[in-house]
């Protein structure tokens, strides 16, 4: 009896607002028009950095492309062609649009505010050279070459919290230590030094923001999950490269 109730209702809405709630679960937008609203604004993007470096000073159309390649234009163009295909095209009116909108605002809000806070506090500590220090104090110890990159690594990833630049301070400060490596050698020392800069991931890092904000999670339970996952992931792939270090 439950069951044919629960048919009842959803077949028979209670008002028209319900019946567009329920055409919009029946008929939600197809993966190939949300990914294309998603990577859009991305090669738009591209194009834009791209047509900078391919294209003469003096081309006509270098400018136009950087203009619309720059990401407040490209977002807004992606905005643009969402609010048309996912709201007009389907009939929806702009009270509802609005509505639909208005509801998604305060978690979005939530996770950009925590996230930029999380990547200015990373950036605070970049510029005061905390960093950098940490890098040279432990250059000083001799290590090995890879356990050096990964420990560097890792060090710089827990101390300013951005994955990038931990890897390309990294890289700048044993470049000279891999000039008589041969190709392969030189790429597990990179593979090492990436996966120093995967883990530690914890409040300094605006990726730890998103994670713990998107999924309803205290910054303890982050700690716990995402920081020991991330952590876990990067002794892992470094055991492996040093294995493959001691076969070749």
């Amino acid at each position: 009896m439950s069951v044919e109730v629960l048919e009842q209702m959803q077949l028979a809405p209670a008002s028209e607002e319900g019946a567009t709630k329920l055409s919009d679960k029946i008929n939600p937008p197809g993966v190939a028009l949300v990914t294309s609203l998603i990577v859009i604004p991305i090669a738009i993007i591209m194009a834009g950095t791209v047509s900078a470096t391919l294209m003469p000073p003096s081309h006509p159309l270098l400018g136009t492309l950087q203009l619309i390649g720059s990401p407040m234009v490209a977002l807004m163009i992606a905005l643009v062609l969402a609010f048309w295909l996912l709201a007009l095209r389907r009939g929806w009116s702009l009270q509802h649009t609005s509505d639909i909108m208005g509801s998604a605002l305060p978690t979005a809000a939530v996770v950009i505010l925590v996230t930029g806070a999380g990547g200015v506090f990373g950036k605070v500590l970049v510029e005061s050279g905390v960093g950098k220090a940490l890098a040279n104090m432990l250059q000083m110890i001799d290590l090995p070459l890879l356990p050096a990159a990964f420990i560097i690594s890792l060090a710089l990833r827990a101390s300013q919290g951005s994955a990038t630049v931990a890897i390309l301070t990294t890289g700048g400060l044993l470049s000279e230590a891999v000039m008589g490596l041969n190709p392969i050698q030189c790429v597990l020392v990179t593979l090492a030094a990436c996966f120093g800069g995967l883990g530690a991931s914890h409040i300094n890092d605006s990726g730890f923001w998103i994670v713990t904000k998107y999924l309803g999670l205290s910054v303890a339970d982050g700690l716990k999950t995402w920081t020991v996952l991330t952590t876990i992931l990067g002794f892992t792939g470094f055991l492996i490269t040093w294995c493959v270090w001691l076969v070749i």
